[in-house]
């Protein structure tokens, strides 16, 4: 099997992937769903996936052992791609933390149920007609088709890699900029709490107050933070699910609700 083959297979399936997922997911959130992480029509991981599985199952002797492979397999590439993107950028594109049976949030046994099944519908069912778009093409062809596609998805991947990582940048500037002044607002609501002790109504006022600043002044320095966003980074931040950073998790969550809504103001 030629490797330029199999590139090809590898964009194919990706993209059958993103239409699965964006498809799946706008029904079920009744809205457009752009789904993936990168820019492009495409979910890498399903094309890895696909292509594994047309590479060591199609040798197995039945469609019983297709499928605890395929099911067993894409619980190991799953898992193991959330674990490293999250390394890498702190955040995860999918949580399965909600359903039953998960391990850690990032594989669940239905999930891999619907893997298996999945694997054993593109090797018996999807694959003979995908292999029949390849399978008429010069090799000259395909790899010059290979070359573009590969062209095309390392510019996304570089694009997309570098806007996750100027979004933890921005996301880490903007926690500071929200403690640099609430520790400067509780330093005054301290002093202010020393002389009204005997002034309890004051003093929950003042507190009050005190909360108060610390919600608006994350909201704006969210909102802050978007304008300075550029389009392939609003795109990253909007594709995922959540944020590990123990320090910024919850400014990343907030962040993103913000986006959601601004996007829902403009439709209207």
């Amino acid at each position: 099997m030629h490797i330029a083959t199999l590139f090809i297979w590898f964009i194919l399936y990706s993209m059958i992937g993103w239409i699965y997922e964006t498809v799946f997911c706008s029904i079920k959130k009744l809205k457009w769903d752009n789904r993936g992480m990168l820019i492009g029509p495409y979910c890498p991981i399903y094309g890895i996936g696909a292509v594994l599985d047309i590479l060591l199952c199609s040798k197995l002797p039945n469609a019983g052992s297709v499928f605890f492979a395929c099911m067993l397999g894409s619980a190991v590439l799953e898992y193991v791609t959330s674990y490293a993107t999250e390394r890498m950028f702190h955040a995860v594109w999918w949580d399965y933390s909600r359903l039953p049976l998960n391990l850690n949030g990032r594989i669940c046994l239905s999930c891999s149920l619907g893997f298996g099944l999945a694997g054993w519908i593109v090797l018996y069912g999807l694959h003979p007609y995908i292999s029949m778009i390849t399978a008429p093409l010069p090799l000259n062809v395909q790899e010059l088709l290979s070359l573009i596609f590969m062209a095309v998805f390392t510019a996304d991947c570089t694009l997309t890699a570098d806007s996750l990582a100027q979004i933890n940048v921005k996301l880490e500037a903007t926690m500071f900029a929200i403690d640099s002044q609430i520790a400067e607002k509780y330093d005054t609501f301290i002093e202010n709490a020393k002389h009204n002790l005997s002034e309890s109504f004051d003093a929950i006022k003042a507190k009050i107050s005190f909360e108060e600043y610390r919600e608006n002044r994350t909201i704006e320095e969210i909102k802050k933070t978007l304008k300075t966003m550029n389009w392939p980074q609003t795109r990253a931040l909007g594709s995922l699910a959540s944020f590990r950073h123990v320090s910024y998790s919850d400014i990343g969550s907030r962040m993103k609700h913000v986006l959601s809504f601004r996007k829902k103001n403009k439709k209207k």
